[in-house]
C-alpha cells in the first residue's frame, strides 16, 4: 500500500500535482489548518466558493483530516523541540499529522519540516517515485 501523503498548503499551487494525485492510490490527506489556508487563498485572491473549493478536493480524492488532541499534543512537542513556535505554528501544526511512519509530508518548503526527516519531498520528488 502506498503511503499516506499529508499535503501542505503550498504544494496544491503545484499543477502537474493536482493532476497527479488523482492517480496517486494511497489516501492523501489535507490537514484542517492547511484546508483553512487554501480555502482562504482560493475564495479570497482567486474568487471561488466554497463549495468549488470542496468540489477541487474530492476531485482529487483528498481528505479533510481535523485538528484533534493527538496532533496538538505534537504540535506543541515539535514547537518546544524546534523552537520559533510563534512563525513556524502552522508548520508544526500540519507537519503533527505526518509525525508517524509512514506518512509522508509534501510541500515546497522542505526545511520546514526538517523535523520529519527522509519523510518530507518536494511536488517533484513524490511524482518520480
Amino acid at each position: 500500500m502506498p503511503n499516506p501523503l499529508v499535503l501542505d498548503t503550498c504544494s496544491m499551487r503545484d499543477t502537474d500535482l493536482r493532476y497527479w494525485l488523482p492517480k496517486y492510490h494511497g489516501r492523501k490527506i489535507l490537514p484542517a489548518v492547511a484546508y483553512t489556508e487554501l480555502s482562504v487563498y482560493l475564495i479570497g485572491v482567486k474568487k471561488k466558493t466554497q463549495e468549488e473549493v470542496d468540489r477541487l478536493l474530492r476531485s482529487m480524492g483528498i481528505e479533510v483530516e481535523w485538528f484533534r488532541h493527538d496532533e496538538a499534543r505534537k504540535a506543541a512537542e515539535i514547537g518546544v523541540l524546534c523552537g520559533n513556535f510563534k512563525e513556524k505554528a502552522r508548520d508544526y501544526m500540519i507537519g503533527a499529522h505526518a509525525y508517524t511512519a509512514p506518512r509522508v509530508v509534501i510541500t515546497n518548503d522542505v526545511t520546514h519540516f526538517a523535523f520529519l526527516g527522509d519523510r518530507v519531498k518536494t511536488p517533484l520528488q513524490i511524482m518520480r517515485l
